[in-house]
């Protein structure tokens, strides 16, 4: 099926939920119905946009308040390189959506090549939401915004790179994570692919 998962309470009833992209392009959420110790999830129900599936192909969901205001949205890669920006229309606990956008990179629609998969971070620490995506080849990207939280603006998608000069790369169809692995207040990076493990890039301080 190709699901690539993204936990959050989809519902806003305390409890983890679970987003779900899968080939054909649609994103599916899974709805817990125990607890959080030890969650049991409902059969899924796909999410649509105005009737239809929210990506291409190969969709690789997102879940951010993109525009701030007090909502859930969702940020949907597909396998043609774009993401697309679906605005929620509904409540935070409700969401509905109905048309998307594009994202675009100074001042075009970005085309990481294939496999889009956007993973929202505050990278340089100066409380705006910048993107890092994965794509068909392995490689990550770094959309700094240089706008604002409410209106997001990116100039440049900049290659990630080694302290060695080599690109950050894994594995085909990079998927990512982002967390402070050993809890040093340094961003580091997960990345999973094809070969069904993941490796881990620490931050240097």
């Amino acid at each position: 099926m190709g699901a690539a998962p993204t936990v959050v309470d989809w519902n806003n009833d305390g409890l983890v939920d679970i987003l779900a992209g899968d080939v054909p392009g649609n994103v599916t959420v899974f709805l817990n119905t125990n607890n959080n110790t030890n969650p049991i999830m409902d059969n899924g129900s796909i999410i649509l946009a105005g009737g239809s599936k929210l990506a291409t192909g190969r969709a690789t969901p997102e879940v951010n308040d993109w525009n701030e205001d007090g909502k859930k949205d969702l940020l949907v890669g597909d396998v043609n390189g774009k993401i697309k920006i679906y605005i929620n229309e509904g409540t935070d606990a409700a969401p509905v959506f109905n048309t998307s956008t594009h994202l675009h990179v100074g001042g075009i629609e970005l085309d990481i090549g294939s496999r889009a998969a956007p993973k929202i971070i505050d990278w340089n620490k100066d409380g705006l939401k910048d993107l890092l995506v994965g794509e068909i080849m392995g490689n990550v990207y770094l959309l700094e915004n240089v706008g604002t939280n409410n209106s997001p603006v990116f100039d440049t998608a900049d290659q990630l790179i080694l302290t060695t000069g080599a690109p950050l790369n894994y594995d085909v169809y990079s998927r990512l994570n982002v967390t402070d692995w050993n809890n040093d207040g340094l961003i580091d990076i997960l990345v999973g692919g094809e070969k069904g493990s993941v490796m881990l890039f620490e931050a240097l301080p």
